[in-house]
């Protein structure tokens, strides 16, 4: 039952996966990239944070951290308003998916780099595992406009001359659910 369990939990994390961003293709039509540093702490392996578009049914796209606790992420979105709505992750054999509407909203424009924030998620160890229960969590969001820009630019010099660039970061800077 259990490796039943991890098997379709698996499944479920791999099919909402993130696009990545491939300089060698253009973008699609009506799309701009959305850039983020996501870092986790605490009992979590993999998770993913899940986009949805606030003008559409049905537009989710994800932030996957996979067999890491920091990654800066270039995710191409369409054009609209978005939101971090939750964020997925297993909790023993639990997959859990903590709501996060406590963040806020960031717009894409079509050819634009938008940076949205460094978003740093930790859970709670397991000091008191009670089956089915849900552990307290924190989010923070950091400003750190510069420095990933920097980095971003290293990785792919074109970012530059191809997108317009802003900053328009998610908050609150800090929310959390204590159980």
């Amino acid at each position: 039952m259990f490796r039943t369990m991890v098997v379709v939990c698996s499944l479920f994390l791999s099919g909402c996966a993130q696009l990545a961003y491939d300089a060698k293709k253009p973008l699609p039509e009506g799309h701009g990239l959305a850039l983020a540093r996501f870092s986790t702490s605490g009992d979590i392996g993999n998770a993913q944070f899940i986009t949805r578009n606030t003008q559409k049914m049905l537009d989710n796209y994800s932030f996957v951290l996979k067999d890491t606790r920091e990654k800066l992420i270039v995710l191409p979105l369409p054009v609209g308003t978005h939101e971090i709505d939750q964020v997925l992750y297993m909790q023993g054999s639990k997959l859990v998916d903590p709501d996060l509407n406590c963040l806020g909203t960031f717009d894409i424009a079509e050819n634009s780099l938008n940076y949205i924030g460094d978003i740093h998620f930790h859970v709670n160890d397991y000091d008191n595992y009670i089956l089915f229960s849900s552990h307290p969590w924190r989010v923070q969001v950091k400003e750190n406009f510069e420095q990933a820009l920097e980095e971003i630019k290293t990785r792919h010099p074109e970012i530059d001359t191809k997108f317009a660039i802003k900053s328009d970061v998610v908050g609150p800077f800090s929310c959390e659910q204590v159980e």
